[in-house]
């Protein structure tokens, strides 16, 4: 899963560096923001190669403070970090309860936390899906594929099992570089609309008071209304 979120990290503008933990079983990247990109947000991506409970327990209360040094320590961080780093934790759905990460996410030390949890057949779904590709463009068209009838069928839990689409709204939802796209409503032409409903002598009256120099006062209406030019009486 790190892999996988190692590349669209890198699609969306981040620089991620490998980063080595002295706790056995835990794998670590951390992301900083590239040279041309003005958001000054850390990102560290965490996963336990077997996670539980009590593992996720002394994550918090021995090990966050002492990675948050280390991260200090680092070339390339800045004094920013302890208020703009954000732990992404990754773990397969069912290792640890959902208890423990509601408690993981919550805890107000040490990061910004967010949980992203899978199975290993969502993970190959999406990858397949997304084929290679992984900025936010990609996601957001893969969001909204089918026109959005796969979102209404996750919406009504119809999706079958393993399917991409969870986590892929997961990933959406935890990743703070990663954002919805609004898709912009295509609106009808209003002049097309207004002209379609009035005859040659009307449009001839919209002309005039749409498009000519002259300033219109009432009594300049009332006359074109009534005039022989414009065919009204």
């Amino acid at each position: 899963m790190l892999d996988f979120l190692h590349k669209i990290c890198e699609s969306n503008n981040l620089v991620v560096n490998e980063y080595k933990c002295s706790i056995d079983g835990l794998h670590a990247k951390f992301v900083i923001p590239s040279e041309n990109n003005s958001n000054q947000e850390y990102y560290l991506l965490l996963q336990y190669e077997l996670a539980n409970d009590s593992i996720i327990e002394n994550l918090v209360k021995e090990y966050l403070e002492k990675i948050m040094d280390a991260l200090e320590d680092l070339a390339y961080t800045d004094e920013s970090l302890k208020k703009n780093c954000t732990l992404i934790f990754c773990c397969k759905t069912g290792e640890v309860s959902d208890q423990a990460l509601l408690k993981f996410e919550e805890d107000p030390y040490f990061f910004k936390k967010n949980v992203i949890t899978y199975t290993e057949l969502e993970l190959l779904a999406l990858q397949k899906e997304l084929n290679l590709q992984s900025d936010n463009f990609y996601l957001n068209k893969l969001l909204m594929s089918n026109g959005g009838g796969v979102f209404e069928s996750f919406k009504t839990l119809s999706l079958e099992e393993n399917h991409y689409y969870p986590l892929l709204i997961r990933i959406m939802t935890k990743l703070p570089f990663v954002h919805y796209i609004s898709a912009q409503n295509k609106l009808d032409d209003l002049d097309l609309f207004v002209r379609g409903d009035l005859d040659s002598s009307d449009l001839n009256l919209l002309d005039i008071i749409c498009f000519e120099d002259e300033v219109l006062n009432q009594e300049t209406i009332e006359d074109l209304i009534l005039s022989e030019e414009w065919g009204v009486i």
